[in-house]
């Protein structure tokens, strides 16, 4: 355990955006599928596309909670 200097609060503020943006980003994609077919029901769902997204928004959240994790312990990345 070190001690939590400056480049650990960045880090840890860097880790909040990320864990914020991750369920955002998924929450979007997922919006935006339903309401394209909502608007007409045969609409693609361009799963390839849609599915990079998803796993965009989890892999944000992961290292959203690694990022804060890690650096509440006083290991900076940097």
């Amino acid at each position: 355990m070190g001690k939590i200097e400056l480049g650990n609060i960045v880090l840890i503020l860097l880790g909040i955006v990320l864990l914020v943006s991750g369920p955002y980003i998924g929450f979007r994609t997922v919006t935006g599928v339903l309401q394209r077919r909502r608007e007409d029901p045969k609409a693609g769902l361009h799963l390839f596309s849609n599915g990079i997204n998803i796993l965009i928004a989890v892999l944000f959240l992961l290292a959203g909670v690694l990022f804060i994790w890690n650096n509440l312990k006083g290991n900076p990345l940097v």
